[in-house]
């Protein structure tokens, strides 16, 4: 029979781990039950029973970045696009940041096990990487002279990026902001959410607003690292430049991108 005490420091710690701004480093107690489950098999085993209780999974125990939870199909603490980005119309290019946000900011793979790793990335780079990344696909797809333009090897992002191509980067509103319904807003709107739920730290205003990620992102994108359309990002050959920008492989795309396309409006 499991102690009391046990029990209870368990549910402590999962109640950390409900507050995803909150650090070992910045809690004692937190520290200390994080320590235990590192520590005590007993210990870990009986959160691994609570998280599931709650129709989660314990993801990690880490020490910098505390408990990180994962949720599964089932539970009511699942969150996903739709939930934070409300118009249908803007949820691919929503999801398609997602993407961007993480390739970007791990895009060797060897920064997702390298704890000293902090990314780095921007609103525009983000955009610029997810621009020269449709690119690459029309180049792909011309190469192959399918019939719907569609490369058979990546049929999920063709789909997003149509609808990526279809939106300006940067509409202005009468008062020079970004407007909502922009690429440029809605990926800012994403790494707000992202900033908001502990995983990037806001780090200044320029170019669209400057990230650096979190040790929770780092566990977060290294799960999600083998699913199809993250892997499908990396294998288009981005790099990234000392500036934080986004290069590829390929001169063709880094040609095309020389001059914007008249109907779009670029700056900030």
């Amino acid at each position: 029979m499991n102690n009391p005490d046990d029990t209870a420091a368990v549910n402590r710690l999962l109640a950390f781990g409900f507050q995803p701004g909150l650090t070992p480093r910045r809690n004692a107690e937190y520290a200390t039950l994080v320590d235990r489950c590192r520590t005590d098999q007993d210990f870990a085993r009986l959160l691994h029973a609570a998280a599931r209780g709650f129709d989660l999974t314990v993801i990690a125990v880490d020490p910098r970045a505390g408990l990180v939870l994962g949720a599964t199909a089932e539970t009511q603490f699942a969150v996903s696009v739709t939930d934070h980005i409300t118009r249908p119309a803007d949820r691919p290019i929503a999801a398609l940041a997602h993407l961007a946000i993480a390739a970007l900011a791990y895009y060797r793979p060897e920064d997702l096990d390298d704890p000293s790793h902090v990314g780095r990335i921007t609103v525009r780079h983000v955009d610029e990487m997810v621009e020269r990344a449709t690119k690459e696909l029309e180049r792909q797809a011309a190469e192959a002279d399918t019939d719907d333009g569609v490369p058979a090897d990546h049929p999920d992002l063709m789909q997003l990026w149509r609808y990526y191509q279809r939106r300006n980067p940067v509409s202005s509103t009468g008062d020079d902001r970004a407007h909502s319904k922009s690429r440029h807003a809605l990926i800012k709107r994403v790494a707000e959410y992202l900033a908001d739920n502990g995983m990037l730290r806001r780090a200044g205003k320029e170019n669209g607003g400057t990230y650096t990620t979190t040790a929770r992102y780092q566990i977060q994108v290294r799960e999600l690292a083998g699913q199809q359309m993250l892997g499908q990002l990396a294998e288009l050959g981005i790099t990234v430049g000392p500036d934080g920008s986004p290069a590829f492989s390929s001169p063709e795309i880094t040609t095309a991108l020389t001059t914007p396309p008249p109907s779009a409006e670029r700056g900030e």
